[in-house]
């Protein structure tokens, strides 16, 4: 009990300590405009090394954490993953000896019995669990994944710490809101949960299995069944290359635009086909085979998506590829990323400029792009679009895709191999849940015999627009006639705007909010200085622990004070 008291106030601590971090980068934006970016790097990377010294010397979840921010180098700055990165390689195994009696003790024998050779040292080590090689009585040669022993216990204190510090964020931040912390830590705990059940990843290892079992130029290791339980999982040994040794595959002979070109088209079948996606692609978990297949492993991180959310992401690529702005921010909207107040336009003016950067266009300088960047710094401050935490994983994991296909081939032309791999998709992907009329297939392949895929895909999207207007048009009439109806009857409504008052009485209650927290701190600063003058040691770390809570609370919320919109 003391030592999961000691880890949560631990956490707590960690977390305090990013407010100091915060308040720095504000102090270099409003004051220190000359050397901006050298400074806010050297404050990021002071974060980024605390987050990784926090994480080996706490280990468990924490460092599972520090290991998801080192692959958002999307998103966060490259000063602060840099120092992240370490964490991937930094993991000690567990003692020989608790492994081995966890072994025995999930199989109810001794481990001569199960194996005639197991090697003490890990190949490979995780934050929740490690990998032993192995051979069974019939010479296979196996890799046998064990839990960490206590594992569970201690990724149950660092949930609920991490749950009680994200329900902060999101109730007195307000990009805790935007981001929707609480949620996000809900699709963090149900992942970790999974990977804390060897029984679910033995299932996600066998479903992708299927699903590139007629792929020859992908790998899945197979299951031993037998030797699966909640804290072992015995599976086929694979040996190969990083999918980053540049110098074995060299000797190999093994191109990297092989594997690049292997690896975008397994994700695109996997977003756009069948929908079970893996979304821990690091290095470790992708090996290059002497004949230069690609072979999967670690299937504890794994993302589901619904059949409708796959046929939206096809159509969405489809669109991209099809340069039809207005089909890109419907699927959008459809994803749930779109804010019903979204300025579309700006956003179709956004998505057309990243186009053109991917098709190898330059952004001329000038008046028209200065006051573009400055209505769409306007266009984000106004919220418009929020982060589904269903699919935190899989933003994770093309962040993390992108990186590794760059590394593998800088000069990559990402515009001619998405078109390249996705086309042939998408095309049977229409032939599979499009419209089944003899018509309308006969019409696409000979738009397909003359123009090609680009001209199908071209082809799919007119005719889709079309049938949406068409459905529109009908839905029209009935719609006005409703209208026409409230008029006579005098029950059509006006919304008045009350937004400016709102706004005010708005502030009034965060200042008093604010207030209110203020005396929270004090009182339990005060009670905290009392307790250390007792020498209750324990105690007096909860009560500073509660009052920086409470401290953190007061300062934040003054910070979000852009205005809200109102709605009836």
């Amino acid at each position: 009990m003391f030592r999961q008291i000691w880890r949560s106030n631990r956490i707590f601590v960690l977390a305090l300590s990013f407010i100091g971090y915060y308040w720095q980068i504000r102090f270099i934006h409003r004051f220190r405009s000359g050397r901006r970016q050298e400074l806010e790097a050297r404050v990021y990377a002071r974060a980024g090394a605390r987050v990784r010294r926090s994480a080996l010397r706490l280990q468990g979840l924490i460092v599972k954490v520090g290991q998801f921010l080192s692959a958002r180098a999307d998103v966060l700055p490259l000063s602060f993953t840099r120092e992240l990165t370490q964490l991937q390689d930094a993991v000690p195994g567990a003692p020989y000896q608790k492994i081995r009696v966890q072994i025995e003790r999930e199989f109810g024998a001794d481990l001569d019995a199960l194996f005639t050779s197991f090697a003490p040292a890990a190949t490979a080590a995780a934050s929740l669990g490690q990998v032993h090689r192995a051979t069974l009585s019939d010479g296979r040669d196996v890799a046998v994944k064990v839990l960490r022993p206590g594992i569970v216990k201690l990724a149950a204190a660092d949930l609920s710490a991490l749950r009680k510090i994200t329900w902060l964020l999101q109730h007195f931040t307000k990009f805790g809101r935007r981001l929707q912390m609480v949620q996000i830590y809900r699709e963090f705990s149900r992942s970790v949960t999974n990977e804390l059940d060897y029984r679910v990843e033995a299932d996600f290892l066998q479903r992708f299995r299927k699903q590139f079992e007629d792929n020859r130029d992908i790998v899945v290791p197979s299951v031993i069944d037998r030797l699966v339980t909640k804290s072992v999982l015995v599976m086929d040994y694979i040996e190969g290359a990083k999918v980053t040794d540049s110098r074995q595959l060299s000797e190999w002979h093994v191109q990297p635009s092989v594997i690049v070109d292997r690896l975008l088209d397994s994700y695109l079948r996997q977003l756009l086909q069948y929908g079970l996606v893996h979304v821990d692609p690091h290095p470790g978990n992708l090996l290059v085979l002497p004949d230069g297949r690609l072979c999967f492993l670690d299937f504890g991180m794994m993302a589901e998506v619904p059949s409708a959310d796959v046929q939206t992401f096809a159509k969405l690529v489809q669109a991209a590829i099809a340069r039809n702005l207005d089909g890109i921010v419907d699927a959008v909207d459809k994803l749930g990323f779109l804010q019903p107040h979204a300025n579309r336009a700006i956003l179709k003016r956004a998505i057309g400029m990243m186009l053109d950067r991917l098709s190898g266009f330059q952004l001329a300088k000038g008046p028209e792009l200065d006051q573009f960047i400055e209505d769409f710094q306007v266009f984000l401050h106004d919220e418009p679009l929020v982060l589904q935490a269903k699919y935190l994983f899989i933003g994770r994991a093309i962040g993390m895709l992108s990186g590794l296909l760059t590394t593998l081939q800088p000069t990559i032309d990402w515009w001619t191999l998405l078109k390249e791999r996705a086309l042939p998709l998408l095309g049977a992907s229409a032939n599979r849940n499009g419209d089944k009329s003899n018509w309308r297939t006969s019409a696409r392949t000979l738009v397909q015999q003359l123009f090609g895929d680009t001209g199908a895909v071209a082809f799919d999207v007119i005719l889709d627009q079309a049938q949406e207007t068409g459905l529109s048009m009908l839905r029209i009439p009935s719609q006005l006639d409703r209208v026409l109806q409230k008029v006579e009857r005098n029950e059509l409504t006006i919304q008045l705007d009350l937004q400016a008052a709102l706004v005010r009485i708005d502030r009034q209650q965060r200042l008093l909010t604010r207030l209110l927290w203020i005396v929270l701190f004090g009182v339990t600063a005060a009670f905290g200085l009392w307790l250390q003058s007792r020498r209750l040691l324990m105690a007096t770390d909860a009560a500073f622990v509660l009052s920086g809570l409470f401290l953190l609370a007061a300062l934040l919320s003054g910070a979000g004070r852009s205005r809200r919109r109102w709605r009836r």
